[in-house]
């Protein structure tokens, strides 16, 4: 992670080639191997209710621990929490809290009741980085290409080094929870739209007639699944607040308003997408607006989920496949309905509450 925009360009190179079509399709195997694990268990516990969010944690976090330090955590396996899913969720929960109050990490820093957990994810971090040097996989995964460009420096240096740990804490984070809280909200969705659920089912079992196995190039091309998937993102941005970004030196004019150079500006996400002057009846989850009902969408290129240009999301395709496999797996195998244990849908950045399903 960097601030100087020219280094960030060069280090972009390097994380794009570790998302490349070609590493995507390497890994493509592997994410079918989980999502298989994840459909077994579900099975095998289909007569009780099932709190599915964990389950979709113990996903991610098996996805992420290998495809990016080789590492099993075999969460899926054993059905029960990794202690490094424990620390990154409690890290979270105060980074996320306080996104907006960089400024105070250097004080929260000094007080060890704060910086407990964020300690330990760190050295936990470094672990796992240290783990990796010294057992290269037979197969690249996406550490590969992060080591390759470190090692490639002439002499690496403390800020370097420091560099490389929060790249891989930021790949441990970006590459696990926004996952699961995505398949959540997908899931809650679909369990109170039971037409919704019904199209996208429908759509599924055609694919799974014309095609054998798991193949995201073509499960890419479900326009409904697609739908569905642009929907719950509109209503549950992963960012809710926006990412920031600095005005340019001269300002900027934003309608009849100018913002004053090198200011901190973001776009609020979840406000923004739920604007009735941009997308009519903006609570309700239809995802015919994205197919057969365009005229609900004021513009389509508003809606920038993984944000875009050059700090566009570097991880948007694996993070999609993941989605994918999951959703036409289980939805395959769901023969009629799905049952919640909420009664209202999930809100903020990180949805914890219980998502229980039950197939009949």
């Amino acid at each position: 992670m960097t601030r100087d925009k020219e280094e960030h360009t060069r280090r972009r190179r390097v994380w794009d080639m570790a998302f490349s079509s070609k590493c995507l399709r390497r890994y493509e195997d592997r994410v079918a191997e989980y999502t298989t694990q994840l459909l077994q268990h579900i099975e095998a516990l289909q007569d009780e209710p099932l709190d599915i969010s964990m389950w979709f944690n113990f996903y991610s976090f098996d996805v992420m621990g290998d495809l990016a330090f080789g590492k099993i955590f075999d969460m899926l396996s054993n059905g029960t929490k990794h202690p490094f899913m424990e620390l990154t969720h409690s890290h979270m929960l105060v980074a996320g809290s306080l996104s907006r109050l960089a400024w105070i990490f250097s004080l929260l820093k000094r007080i060890p009741i704060f910086n407990q957990k964020t300690c330990e994810l760190e050295e936990r971090i470094k672990q796992l980085v240290d783990w990796r040097i010294k057992n290269e996989p037979d197969v690249p995964d996406i550490l590969s290409w992060i080591l390759r460009d470190y090692f490639g420096l002439s002499k690496p240096e403390g800020q370097e080094t420091l560099i490389l740990y929060g790249d891989a804490q930021l790949i441990a984070v970006a590459g696990s929870d926004t996952t699961a809280a995505s398949l959540t909200c997908l899931f809650f969705e679909l369990a109170i739209n039971p037409q919704a659920l019904h199209n996208v089912q429908e759509e599924i079992d055609r694919y799974h007639l014309e095609y054998s196995t798991l193949d995201h190039q073509n499960l890419s091309k479900l326009s409904y699944l697609q739908a569905c998937i642009n929907e719950y993102m509109r209503l549950y941005p992963l960012l809710p607040s926006g990412l920031q970004r600095i005005t340019p030196p001269e300002g900027l004019q934003v309608g009849s308003i100018r913002l004053p150079g090198d200011t901190i500006v973001s776009i609020p996400s979840y406000a923004f997408n739920r604007d009735e002057r941009l997308f009519k009846n903006a609570d309700q989850f239809i995802p015919e607006r994205w197919t057969t009902m365009t005229e609900l969408t004021r513009d389509s290129s508003l809606f920038t989920p993984f944000s875009i240009g050059k700090y566009s999301c570097v991880g948007r395709q694996l993070g999609l496949m993941e989605i994918r496999f999951v959703a036409s797996q289980i939805l395959r195998w769901l023969t009629r309905q799905l049952y919640i244990g909420l009664s209202e849908p999930p809100s903020g950045l990180y949805p914890k509450r219980h998502l229980d399903t039950l197939a009949h």
